[in-house]
């Protein structure tokens, strides 16, 4: 069975004392510095990366302190309107702040949701399982006769996400409440659960498409970031793959995207590398 086990009778070590991890300095300074590597703009409160560096220590210190006594409050956001191919995008920037205790949530989470919930065939938005990891597997299941693919991408998967819908499957797989609270309590704050600007959004994407990664565990299939591929002996059985994968969505409020998604038979180095 690809899918890990079920929650109710396999649990993680680490899924009841994740908070030890959150409050921690050392891993919050750790993620600090690997956010200020990519640079990236101020929030609302026009403090910079360079800004924060300053008394980095002490910050962080007081940081970790509000998060273990229950004080931590998120700081303001700011909108930034991007133009792009012909259309406005807007993003929301938390403060870097904000950012950092974003990155330490999900990378105290990662370990559980990795050994426990995610299915060995998912691939990117995960540590050390991106997309360049997903090729050499693509290609294992086209060597094998595996020519034909239903390749189908999700329609708006980080839009109209349901906030209880998302917070109770990741109870499922982490049981610290109070590590579930202050995830409720940044994302609450955000414009939308899966909004494009916080460093919590792939994590939870993930969760959303967990229900649906559920249904399909008996294909030979991959998911890379939002995308579902199932490899098939012929047309028949990739019709009838994206037939599955569509129902798996639609049963979990999605869709495929209609012109993202197609039946075809690829290279593997054409799944994977754009987008």
């Amino acid at each position: 069975m690809n899918h890990r086990a079920s929650a109710r009778t396999m649990r993680h070590p680490a899924a009841h004392t994740l908070m030890p991890l959150v409050v921690d300095p050392k891993r919050l300074r750790h993620c600090a510095r690997a956010m200020m590597r990519n640079s990236g703009s101020p929030g609302a409160d026009g403090v910079t990366w360079a800004q924060y560096r300053h008394d980095l220590n002490n910050r962080l210190a007081d940081l970790a302190a509000q998060l273990a006594d229950g004080s931590w409050t998120p700081g303001p956001l700011r909108t930034l309107i991007l133009p792009t191919w012909g259309k406005d995008i807007t993003m929301t920037i938390p403060t870097v702040e904000d950012r950092i205790v974003h990155r330490t949530l999900r990378e105290a989470a990662e370990p559980v949701l990795v050994a426990d919930a995610y299915p060995n065939w998912m691939y990117g938005w995960r540590p050390r399982a991106g997309r360049l990891d997903a090729l050499p597997v693509a290609a294992d299941h086209l060597a094998a006769g595996r020519t034909w693919v239903a390749d189908l991408d999700v329609a708006g998967s980080t839009r109209a996400a349901d906030l209880e819908a998302l917070l109770d499957e990741l109870a499922r797989w982490i049981s610290d409440g109070t590590y579930l609270r202050l995830v409720r309590i940044a994302v609450e704050h955000l414009p939308t659960p899966l909004d494009s600007g916080s460093g919590l959004t792939p994590m939870l994407t993930n969760i959303r498409l967990l229900p649906v990664d559920q249904q399909l565990t008996d294909l030979p299939i991959l998911r890379v970031t939002d995308n579902y591929t199932v490899f098939c002996n012929d047309r028949v059985q990739a019709d009838a793959a994206a037939d599955r994968v569509t129902a798996a969505l639609a049963a979990c409020g999605l869709q495929p995207h209609p012109s993202k998604s197609q039946v075809w038979q690829p290279n593997a180095e054409d799944l994977y590398l754009a987008g």
